[in-house]
């Protein structure tokens, strides 16, 4: 009623204020005198936008300014008046008790709505000052013979990158003794720009028809692992529309992903988490009433593409390694390789490679192009020189997804004079003149899963291979499963088989299976198998295996992992012939001025630091991992890098006399290295604090106390305040419940228990 009153003393302020000649009405120019001023609010499709906008009743025409309209939500062209009732798509009807103008607008007059996944922000990683050892020890024992390995790794990082060195001290019968260096880098990532910058042994970036070599240089190289937040892969967009005020879920083979609130007009759902290859969706409008109206799209996603617009970049330079494994310091010829993927369109990804030497050039272009939702298909050519010989290769295939079914193949042909780095300079080399590959999968419900697979080649050397396999796998009750393969080889006419069933016992497994192949005949095979809990514990695999001659044949091994060690030891035994070994792996860090040690870390590690508080429960992800040692500290040595982690700690079982500033912290850190997740806790001193007047008499009830840098305080029964964190000397302002203010020291007692009763304190 209020809004409606508020509308009517505007109409009749504006018809008494304004002039009734159009001549006066510029606005308006197409108004008579018989025109009528009113304001009224819009209302689009029964929804009310809540603006008083002005409107002209002339010859029966609803006349609205334009940018009233277009403010509205309207998608109308042109500015001045505009009459409402010839608009098409447009039914207007005008309410004169409600001072309301009602249109029903047909979505397609309405704007778009665009309607995202929610979107990952990117996260700043953090990295502190380290040192790590990483180790792998293993001796081994047999017929007489012991040899003795030492794989090490050294690592330095912090926030300027990340300095490594790995390599193997061996020794032994029959063995070289000494040390062999692997591999020696130094590697800085700039997170805003998805940068990887490489300097020492580094292994070139390779396309799925390129070869990746080693080499000792620099690179420069696109890495969209560090940028989690951005989506690489173009994703299908969905769209509809709604009449009026609807809410909308998106399904994906059944399974809800997105629900959201549109308003009327089209809409579109973008960048949607789908499953990759094929597969339907189905968007399901619901309006206020319940009425449902539900759509299904199909559509296919390929990874191999890149996003139209996005670049995938990577260069090296340096010299070719030779001897890996072999030698410690063995280059050869200064080098440059070079690889480029852009998305062009949502269906268009292309490819360019470049590889060159003193004594090679190599040049090739490739595209990727998924045509609607027929599977992906892949094309590129390549053409190299070297020494006068000239070759060419050309690779084509073809893959499809679906929930049930998959398919890949690809056709490779080579010329004898084609040559990259990893070949160019080798004296004897017999590479791959043409290949053929297929392979297939279907996937029955109830029934298990069906592979296929064909490979046919042949090398430069006239050298033929033409092999295929099929397999069944299919689960068995609740808890067993059967699996079942066959392979044919057509160059050798010879034929092998297996049949195997798995019985698992929770952390047990029992299989057992029965192989067939010309060259070793009929094997029978029982395995077992107990794993080794994720937070420690024992573990054991062994197998025992007999043929058709008599002959046994056995292994086994023991695992047991600690907090800072992982152990093996096992043997094996054959007609003839016994084994032993034992090994250790496990991880050494410096952070913190202290020194930690772990079983294993394979990514990035934290360090929970509490302050020097001993016993203080920490949690990653919601998971118990243990408590701070005495020095206060919780090494985490399994984190997850680039991903945002929730680190807390509980305080609930401190003393009165500890607080946290904060229990919990979300950070990311970066692959390979370490960070320090600081969530200090204090020793703190509480008190209840007697106050008086200066009648002696305690202070009422409901007074405020007030501190420097510290929370305000309620006076309650009997005079009392809490005072938390109170330092030795505190001074108090106070304002009494009658408005009053007073002033009072209080002196904490140097043998103050954790919650000391002080007073009666005068407040004067």
């Amino acid at each position: 009623m209020l809004r409606r009153f508020l509308f009517l003393l505007l109409a009749l302020a504006a018809a008494g204020t304004r002039p009734a000649c159009a001549a006066a009405l510029p606005a308006f120019e197409a108004a008579t005198t018989a025109d009528q001023p009113l304001f009224v609010e819009l209302v689009l499709n029964g929804q009310a936008g809540g603006d008083i906008v002005p409107m002209r009743v002339a010859n029966g025409h609803e006349l609205v300014d334009a940018a009233a309209l277009r403010k509205a939500g309207l998608t109308v062209a042109g500015d001045g008046p505009v009459d409402v009732s010839q608009i098409k798509g447009v039914q207007s009807t005008y309410d004169a008790a409600g001072q309301t103008l009602n249109l029903n607008v047909s979505p397609d007059m309405l704007p778009t709505n665009h309607i995202s996944a929610y979107a990952r922000k990117q996260v700043q990683t953090i990295a502190d000052l380290g040192a790590m050892l990483n180790y792998d020890a293993y001796v081994q024992t047999g017929d007489g013979v012991t040899t003795a390995s030492l794989w090490t790794e050294q690592r330095v990082f912090g926030p300027f990158g990340t300095i490594s060195n790995n390599g193997t001290l061996r020794t032994g019968t029959g063995l070289k003794t000494g040390y062999l260096r692997y591999d020696t880098r130094y590697r800085y990532v700039d997170e805003n720009h998805a940068l990887a910058f490489t300097a020492g042994d580094l292994i070139t970036q390779s396309l799925p028809w390129t070869t990746s070599v080693r080499l000792g240089g620099l690179q420069i190289a696109r890495d969209y692992q560090v940028r989690p937040d951005l989506i690489t892969t173009p994703l299908p967009s969905f769209a509809g529309k709604a009449a009026v005020p609807s809410a909308v879920d998106l399904f994906v083979d059944g399974y809800r992903q997105q629900s959201a609130d549109v308003q009327p007009g089209r809409f579109v759902l973008d960048n949607m988490p789908v499953v990759n290859g094929a597969g339907e969706a189905t968007i399901v409008t619901t309006d206020a009433v319940g009425r449902q109206i539900a759509t299904t799209i199909p559509f296919y996603v390929s990874s191999t593409l890149l996003k139209p617009g996005l670049l995938d970049v990577s260069g090296e330079v340096g010299f070719l390694r030779r001897g890996y494994g072999l030698k410690n310091f063995d280059y050869g010829a200064l080098t440059a390789s070079g690889t480029i993927r852009r998305g062009l369109t949502q269906t268009i990804t292309v490819e360019v490679h470049g590889e060159v030497t003193k004594r090679l050039a190599l040049g090739g272009a490739g595209i990727v192009f998924a045509p609607g939702r027929f599977g992906t298909l892949n094309v590129s050519a390549a053409t190299s020189r070297s020494e006068g010989r000239q070759g060419t290769q050309w690779t084509v295939g073809y893959s499809y997804t679906a929930r049930r079914f998959s398919i890949s193949a690809e056709h490779d042909q080579r010329r004898a004079g084609y040559r990259d780095l990893g070949s160019f300079d080798l004296a004897n080399y017999s590479g791959t003149k043409r290949s053929d590959r297929v392979i297939a999968t279907v996937n029955i419900p109830h029934q298990g899963s069906i592979g296929a697979a064909f490979i046919d080649g042949m090398t430069l050397g006239h050298e033929h291979t033409r092999i295929a396999s099929v397999s069944y796998s299919r689960p068995i009750g609740r808890f067993a499963s059967l699996f079942v393969s066959a392979d044919h080889d057509f160059v050798q006419h010879s034929t092998s088989a297996q049949l195997r069933l798995i019985i698992p016992f929770g952390r047990n497994s029992v299989s057992g299976g029965v192989t067939h192949d010309r060259g070793r005949g009929t094997l029978a095979q029982v395995d077992y198998a107990r794993s080794v809990p994720t937070d420690g514990g024992f573990g054991v695999n062994a197998t025992l295996a007999g043929d058709d001659q008599g002959r046994i044949y056995g292994q086994g091994t023991a695992t047991y992992r600690a907090e800072t060690v992982e152990v093996q030891a096992g043997g094996s035994f054959t007609p003839g012939q016994r084994s032993g070994w034992v090994g250790a792996t496990g991880s050494i860090v410096l952070m913190d001025k202290s020194v930690f040690a772990a079983n294993q870390v394979n990514d990035a590690f934290a360090i929970v630091s509490t302050g020097g508080i001993a016993n203080v429960p920490v949690s990653y992800e919601n998971q118990p991992l243990g408590t701070t040692d005495k020095n206060g500290h919780l090494f985490v040595p399994q984190v997850t890098s680039y991903h945002v982690g929730r680190f807390a700690i509980d305080t609930l079982n401190l003393s009165a006399d500890h607080m946290a500033d904060a229990v919990e912290k979300h950070v990311s850190l970066r692959q390979g290295t370490g960070a320090i997740v600081h969530m200090p806790v204090r020793f703190v001193r509480n008190a209840t604090v007697t106050l008086v007047g200066r009648d002696g008499k305690v202070l009422a009830a409901g007074g405020r106390v007030e501190r420097a840098g510290k929370p305000d305080s309620e006076i309650g029964w009997d005079g009392i305040a809490f005072l938390e964190d109170i330092a030795t000397q505190t001074d108090l302002a106070v304002t009494n419940r009658d408005g009053s203010a007073c002033r009072a020291h209080v002196t904490l007692p140097a043998d103050a228990k954790a919650l000391a009763q002080i007073g009666p304190v005068p407040c004067v």
